[in-house]
């Protein structure tokens, strides 16, 4: 989905910069194209011409961004992983979803649907190749059978989008959160050393 043409390479990284920015803080219904423009220093004009479908193109191409550097990080922690490779796994998850809270809603595409973009389509089937292989090489790399690797795997990462998604809206506070997901990491490595 990148352009090839730099200037207009350096247009799209700037609107999805501002895209992730203000869909994380205002949300995405609550953020204009013109917003976006004014956040990335680009005319309206050049919105458009990177993203003909507007703030939902924008939208599913962020989406599609954040998956892949997400299935980097992933592929990296397995791929130095010194410790038990489960243990770097959740640290690595943990790391990528703490410092970009909206990650899991914008990955989801979550606020868009397929009358909303062309490209919703291509964009969830991409996020769920990225993170399906991430998934895929997790389940590998563990010690476990595959079944129970992956059930383990889904389980950890669903605490932690839940517990991160609690602590943003205030259900929970910060220190909860880190003490709770302490102790999930805790009882991860128990089990690890117990095999």
């Amino acid at each position: 989905m990148e352009p090839t043409d730099r200037r207009r390479r350096r247009t799209h990284a700037a609107v999805l910069d501002a895209a992730a920015d203000l869909f994380a803080s205002r949300g995405f219904r609550q953020t204009s194209v013109d917003e976006l423009a004014e956040v990335a220093d680009v005319a309206l004009s050049s919105i458009y011409a990177n993203f003909p479908g507007g703030k939902a193109d924008v939208y599913a191409a962020l989406a599609c961004r954040i998956a892949s550097v997400h299935a980097d990080e992933m592929t990296e922690a397995i791929a130095g992983a010194e410790e038990p490779v489960e243990l770097a796994v959740f640290d690595a998850y943990l790391r990528f979803h703490t410092a970009r809270p909206a990650a899991f809603r914008i990955l989801g595409l979550s606020d868009l649907g397929p009358d909303d973009s062309d490209l919703f389509v291509e964009a969830r089937r991409r996020v769920h190749e990225l993170l399906g292989g991430v998934l895929a090489q997790a389940v590998s790399a563990s010690s476990s059978d595959p079944r129970t690797a992956r059930a383990e795997a889904l389980r950890l990462w669903s605490a932690v989008n839940g517990l991160i998604a609690l602590r943003t809206q205030g259900f929970a506070s910060a220190s909860e959160v880190d003490a709770i997901l302490a102790t999930v990491r805790s009882e991860l490595a128990a089990r690890v050393a117990g095999r």
